[in-house]
């Protein structure tokens, strides 16, 4: 009896509470005492990689090469997650610039259009927006149409940047009053970029939490830090700074996400976003979305009342095409797959949430189609004038009986790279070392284009690296390339440099061929034996920085987060030598003496 009783007095109250579910569901949108969802979506780093690009994955047990990336296939993923989900906010976290020729053509123009295009709610600075100066980056700012924010980046009075962008916006999604600050990274932008002297910035972590109370006090307590300051600075903000809920990251290029090992690539951390505690113990969520529009970050966070995180559920994606699935066959050439095996691999892509396979958006397409033409006919252009032959190429990688000096054209590679950092910023780098595989023909007199800068030069995700390094650790880097050119490996490690130059013998073991290394001293206007115990200043290709061509001491530091990527392009570094100096011919020397 007692238990009928009870099962009628649970009945009888199932309707009230059903009502009561129903009710709070409709006030959901008026009154901030309910949950609120707000769908993020989020890149960084792009870089002027408006175009698809090729990439070998993993993908249904093969190794495919496919298209991925593009600000098209951005724009198109954008717009279908807008449509599939209800109060988004989709933003940009800093270096939309500066990395392939169409900033080099266009200086942000492209960029700047097919990010209007796009429409994104908000985007903040990155140290490479002022990599040209203020003027560069002013014109970009004024093609822009988008809502910049940045905190940290404060022009003086009277500067030409003066107003073009705000610490933060508050933006009303859902009926709820979001804040969105932006943060930009100090030390990089100062000792990296050329932004002008009415430029101050702030430290990172102070104006995220001056800004953070700031909204605090008007109300506001759901925050979203875009932040350029790099992950680990970012990390940092998280665990010291109250009120924020959610930073979203650029700079590092992070891809983070142990589930992307299944593509074959490999992620800085295990997970996306990464959960820290703020110092009143409420949860932060970081996230970072790789580089060059290859991936989208996508995440679905929950807020309580008070505007905490109660739960977050993360699906970002890499971004594919439909249309291209290239294998290498059985004698090693590259082939299209048939449509049986595509269809197959199309349909594990259906049913993984981490990667999408889609067209470009249309009208992206068509915005991108008119940049393409302009660039084709402008790579065509005088940049300046080579006076005389500088061997380069595969025929010229290590000194050799018909070419006794090597590669002339790496040399004179490494000697812009060392000219810009000089005039960049701090201006600390002592030496450049590049390995002869990176600079790809000999420059043969006459008019050189920007065409041939990128034949030169074509890999366009190479980027400047420096690091600090001791004398000793030197040696066993130019040891360590020359092992292994004579060892098996590729003829392309062999290396040259600027700043520093050095003597070494085929025969020997690994730690016994280098027998002299000088580095030029900049204030004495001499060379100088370099000194073991001393430390100095390398800058490298970001290539043989994580240890590829069998750079393996250098892959060591590097791993140690000894050094930073400038994430500055080498080949528009050429580019910007070439335009300043006009003419140039064969350097003096190689900086190499090889007894082969």
């Amino acid at each position: 009896m007692k238990k009928l009783l009870l099962l009628g007095l649970v009945l009888s109250l199932l309707p009230v509470v059903n009502l009561e579910a129903k009710t709070n569901k409709r006030t959901a949108g008026k009154n901030s005492q309910s949950v609120f969802e707000l769908n993020v979506a989020h890149i960084n780093d792009h870089h002027s990689h408006l175009e698809e690009e090729k990439m070998p994955l993993k993908l249904d047990g093969k190794t495919v090469t496919v298209h991925i990336g593009g600000l098209p296939r951005v724009g198109q993923e954008i717009k279908n997650f807008r449509k599939n989900n209800k109060n988004t906010l989709v933003v940009h976290a800093g270096d939309a610039v500066t990395g392939t020729l169409y900033y080099t053509l266009f200086e942000g123009k492209a960029d700047a259009e097919l990010m209007n295009a796009i429409n994104f709610d908000a985007y903040t600075l990155g140290n490479h927006e002022f990599d040209d100066g203020n003027k560069v980056l002013g014109a970009f700012l004024d093609v822009l149409k988008i809502p910049v924010v940045s905190s940290n980046v404060v022009p003086d009075k009277g500067s030409i940047l003066e107003g073009k962008w705000k610490p933060y916006i508050i933006k009303n999604i859902g009926g709820q009053n979001v804040g969105i600050i932006g943060i930009d990274v100090v030390k990089k932008t100062k000792e990296s970029s050329s932004p002008g002297e009415d430029i101050k910035f702030l430290d990172e972590v102070e104006t995220a939490r001056k800004y953070a109370k700031e909204l605090q006090d008007k109300g506001i307590n759901k925050i979203v830090l875009l932040s350029h300051a790099g992950y680990e600075k970012n990390v940092e903000i998280g665990q010291k700074v109250d009120g924020i809920d959610l930073i979203i990251s650029g700079d590092t290029h992070y891809l983070l996400g142990k589930e992307f090992e299944q593509f074959g690539l490999v992620p800085e951390a295990e997970s996306y976003p990464k959960k820290v505690n703020s110092p009143n113990g409420n949860p932060v969520y970081i996230a970072e979305a790789w580089n060059y529009s290859y991936l989208l970050g996508e995440m679905k966070a929950k807020f309580d009342k008070n505007g905490v995180i109660t739960e977050l559920t993360p699906t970002p994606k890499l971004l594919i095409g439909d249309d291209f699935f290239e294998v290498k066959d059985a004698d090693g050439k590259a082939v299209q797959l048939d449509e049986k095996e595509k269809g197959k691999i199309l349909n594990s892509i259906k049913n993984n949430k981490n990667i999408v396979a889609i067209k470009n958006d249309p009208a992206l397409a068509k915005l991108l189609e008119r940049y393409q033409k302009e660039k084709t006919e402008l790579g065509k252009r005088k940049i300046g004038k080579i006076t005389e032959e500088i061997p380069g190429g595969s025929d010229n990688r290590v000194p050799s009986e018909h070419n006794k000096d090597g590669s002339f054209a790496t040399t004179l590679v490494a000697e812009s790279v060392l000219y810009k950092l000089r005039n960049t910023g701090t201006g600390n780098v002592d030496f450049v070392i590049g390995n002869a595989g990176n600079v790809r023909i000999t420059l043969n007199p006459g008019d050189f284009s920007y065409d041939l800068a990128y034949s030169l030069l074509p890999f366009t995700s190479n980027t400047v690296f420096i690091t600090d390094v001791t004398g000793a650790e030197v040696k066993q880097i130019l040891e360590d390339a020359i092992d292994y050119v004579l060892n098996g490996g590729s003829t392309g490690a062999f290396p040259y440099g600027a700043g520093i130059r050095y003597e070494a013998t085929k025969e020997g073991t690994l730690g016994t061929r280098v027998k002299k290394i000088e580095v030029f001293d900049f204030k004495a206007n001499k060379w100088i034996p370099i000194d073991a115990k001393k430390t100095y200043m390398l800058a490298v290709n970001s290539y043989i920085a994580k240890g590829k061509d069998g750079y393996t001491t250098l892959g060591k530091i590097t791993a140690q987060k000894r050094g930073n990527d400038t994430h500055l392009s080498d080949t528009k570094m050429f580019i910007d030598y070439l335009k300043e100096k006009k003419e140039i011919g064969k350097p003096k020397s190689t900086n190499v003496i090889f007894k082969y």
